[in-house]
């Protein structure tokens, strides 16, 4: 319903307050006795400074328009991404997706869909269109740049994230988060998925095709993804 970055962030902020007020009903019985909390040691420091330095790097006007592939838009993509790679699609396409237009966007996205890897490789592709004269160096860029945040707070933060999860009520706020990020993911799937690439009978009926043959067939995505690539290209020339 409302398009906005940040927007992402509340929701699962809201989700795990929701969460930590009744622990009871997402994680059942809390009354048992709280497990032994280690000692919580401070978290490593060449990560966060390695973050903070990237986000003054990319996200001050200033410099980060001077990199290839809108890196400084990946790295915030990269920044509020929790809980699954699908999710970076909305937030990439606020930024980049309004540069490109929604079928290179999609098409990327099915590119994506068609090999192995995170949804993150998305930004490889997208980093190279956007730098036509330097496909290599923007797609490197982009791929970085969505990439760094998440390893740097994993480096920084797992070790103090393991230790807070024997609280009830922490191990509540991350099961209410995960509960979220599912409603994220068919938000994402809504749009800009099915909005741009849906448009007519055709479309839903191919889409509803796709995914019997998926479930009842299990063929190989990348034999599905050129099957209906293909079955595109003959209704465009009939």
């Amino acid at each position: 319903a409302v398009h906005a970055p940040w927007l992402q962030l509340i929701a699962l902020l809201a989700a795990a307050a929701c969460a930590v007020c009744f622990p009871g009903q997402i994680m059942g019985d809390t009354d048992a006795a709280t497990p032994a909390i280690m000692e919580m040691r401070r978290p490593p420091r060449l990560p966060l400074i390695l973050l903070a330095g990237f986000a003054l790097a990319l996200l001050l006007p200033s410099v980060g328009t001077n990199f290839p592939g809108a890196a400084d838009d990946f790295f915030v993509a990269g920044l509020l991404v929790f809980g699954g790679g699908h999710v970076v699609l909305p937030l990439l396409q606020d930024s980049v997706g309004a540069v490109l237009g929604d079928d290179v966007f999609l098409t990327g996205y099915a590119a994506a869909q068609a090999v192995p890897g995170p949804m993150f490789t998305l930004a490889s592709y997208l980093g190279a269109v956007l730098e036509p004269s330097r496909p290599w160096l923007g797609a490197l860029a982009a791929t970085l740049a969505v990439f760094a945040p998440g390893l740097l707070l994993m480096g920084a933060l797992r070790a103090p994230l393991a230790r807070l999860d024997a609280w009830p009520r922490a191990a509540a706020a991350a099961a209410g988060i995960n509960a979220a990020v599912v409603g994220l993911l068919l938000a994402a799937l809504y749009s800009p998925v099915f909005t741009a690439a849906v448009r007519d009978g055709m479309d839903a009926a191919l889409a509803l095709a796709g995914l019997w043959i998926l479930i009842a067939l299990r063929p190989p995505i990348l034999l599905l993804v050129l099957a209906f690539a293909v079955s595109g290209a003959l209704r465009a020339l009939l």
